[in-house]
Parts: C-alpha cells; structure tokens; sequence
C-alpha cells in the first residue's frame, strides 16, 4: 500500500469518526493529518526528484562513455605489437589525470597507425 493509499484511508477513517475541530484532541488529530499530508506530498516530490537525478545520472554516464571513446578513439587505433611510433604505450597516457604526452615528435613515418597525420 503507498504513502497516498495509507493517507487517504485514514482521512476516511478520522471522517468517520467525525472528529472536528471544537475539542482539543480534534484540533491534535486533524493537525497531525495535515503534517501527514505535507510529509506524504514532500515525499512524492522528492522521489520525483530523486528518479530525476538517477536518470540524469544515467545520461551523464552515457555521454561521458562517449567522450572518452571519442577522445581515445583519436589517440590510436593502432594494434601492432611491434609499432615503434610510442603512440600504443599506455604508460604514455595518464587518463585519470586526463594527461596526454605529445608523441607526434617520436612517431615513425613507418607507424601507419594514423596518429601522427593531421
């Protein structure tokens, strides 16, 4: 049963009742079922909010993964074990730190791996 459900059958059951404000346990009653309404109506909101930012989350991983492809896809796509251009050294690149070595000075003419072209 949701928060709303719950609410909504105990406003029926303290109408049943018929709990009014002319006594000062109807007056506590009715004011706590008004807190409960603004604590049910805050809740709905922030898990609104909440499913919001997870699927915000989500895109921002998404257009990150992208980047990071777009970005290491320009660096080499070069497989050649015995490439001598420095281009496939991963130690020549620190992503954590988003940090790339300039290799265009030591790469080989002879590489092919299309990293040293402009």
């Amino acid at each position: 049963m949701s928060l709303n459900e719950k609410l909504a059958y105990l406003e029926g059951y303290i109408d049943g009742l018929e709990i009014t404000e002319d006594t000062k346990e109807g007056k506590a009653i009715l004011a706590i079922l008004d807190l409960l309404e603004d604590i049910v109506e805050e809740t709905e909101e922030i898990q609104e909010d909440i499913e919001d930012l997870s699927q915000l989350g989500d895109e921002l991983d998404e257009d990150l993964g992208q980047l990071e492809e777009f970005i290491l896809g320009d660096i080499c796509d070069c497989e050649d074990d015995e490439c001598d251009c420095g281009c496939c050294d991963d130690d020549d690149y620190d992503f954590g730190d988003i940090i790339f070595e300039d290799d265009e000075d030591e790469c080989d003419d002879e590489c092919h791996c299309g990293c040293c072209e402009d």
